[in-house]
């Protein structure tokens, strides 16, 4: 398997992380109702929505868009420019009652019936990979290498009295066995 990292700004994390719950939102929203799609939104149309966290009017809405410098784009109407501003950029309270609204979810003070009893999801067990090795093995071939130059049976008497808190130590059949699947033992 192959696995791949990738580190992104924690900004530019957030912004995707909320621009693709409000798309997702906005899809549903256009699949139901055929509905336009606005990731923009201008002063005047926050103030009409009236969103919590946001001020009541036009010129508070935009001077704390300046403030806190959300993502903005000039746009014309009636032959005047003004800002429009990305969904991404409001306050969280604001955003998530923006969402709710389009997804027509109820208020969050509302009541909801309670939900079906569901069964609980059962765990997966995962096998340990076969060249994964117990954690007491560190130990016993740090003793080996360090103390008893090779001698496992001195490293085991030990590994005993030597094991980190919470490890608890094999039997010495269990411990042969990995050993030997380890390539450590003949």
């Amino acid at each position: 398997m192959f696995e791949l990292t990738v580190s992104v700004p924690a900004d530019q994390w957030a912004y995707n992380q909320r621009r693709l719950v409000y798309l997702e939102a906005l899809l549903l929203r256009v699949v139901r109702d055929q509905s336009k799609i606005q990731e923009w939104f201008s002063s005047a149309d926050l103030e009409g929505q009236r969103l919590p966290g946001l001020p009541a009017t036009r010129d508070g809405i935009s001077n704390k868009a300046s403030n806190e410098k959300w993502l903005r784009q000039k746009a014309k109407q009636a032959g005047r420019f003004h800002y429009v501003y990305h969904v991404s950029s409001l306050p969280a309270r604001a955003f998530d009652a923006l969402i709710s609204r389009i997804l027509d979810l109820p208020e969050i003070d509302t009541v909801v019936m309670a939900l079906p009893d569901l069964p609980d999801i059962p765990l997966e067990v995962h096998e340990p990979d076969e060249n994964t090795a117990p954690p007491w093995v560190l130990p016993l071939l740090r003793i080996m290498r360090t103390e008893t130059y090779g001698d496992i049976g001195e490293a085991w008497v030990i590994l005993q009295e030597r094991l980190p808190p919470g490890i608890v130590a094999p039997d010495e059949a269990e411990a042969a066995r990995v050993l030997v699947r380890l390539g450590l033992a003949g």
